[in-house]
């Protein structure tokens, strides 16, 4: 029996697996997962995963965004990257293709290490909301049991537990 959930957890059937993984295939340990979401809420799921249910293990995942906004955020990875690029090398990319100059990006060449630094972190920012979904998808063997994105919310704790328990009774 595997069970999914997205974004932060999964569960599948492997008693001794304990670790979890997202798509990128980092690592993580059940504590590090519980850190990054309500910490309360994961968990006291694992405690009863572990408790209930010995047989399964959490693996986690990232939902993955829409198509559309992932390249969104490539985009603007390659903006941010060139700009920074560009005002630390004191390059005026609007002299090269003969446009007048902003004065947000003269102020920029003139001040660099704020500019870069304001780049840095509002497009990080930017590029973070584009990919962050806010999924929370529990499945068992590919059989959906919650989805966040459908409720809009995550599982109470009954809830958590009775969609659990009806999945396993059905088996």
């Amino acid at each position: 029996m595997s069970m999914t959930s997205r974004e932060h957890t999964s569960l599948s059937s492997s008693a001794s697996d304990k670790s979890m993984s997202n798509d990128h295939g980092e690592n993580f340990d059940e504590e590090t997962l519980s850190s990054t979401m309500n910490n309360q809420t994961i968990k006291f799921r694992f405690s009863v995963v572990r408790t209930h249910y010995p047989n399964i293990t959490v693996i986690g995942e990232n939902h993955p965004p829409s198509p559309l906004k992932s390249l969104f955020a490539r985009i603007l990875l390659i903006i941010k990257l060139t700009l920074i690029t560009c005002i630390a090398l004191d390059q005026n990319i609007f002299a090269f293709i003969n446009i007048s100059t902003p004065r947000a990006y003269l102020w920029a060449l003139q001040n660099k290490i704020h500019a870069c630094i304001v780049i840095f972190f509002l497009s990080n920012f930017v590029e973070s909301t584009l990919k962050s979904t806010g999924a929370f998808e529990i499945s068992i063997d590919n059989v959906q049991l919650w989805s966040k994105l459908e409720t809009g919310r995550l599982p109470s704790n009954d809830e958590f537990l009775q969609v659990l328990q009806t999945y396993t009774n059905s088996k």
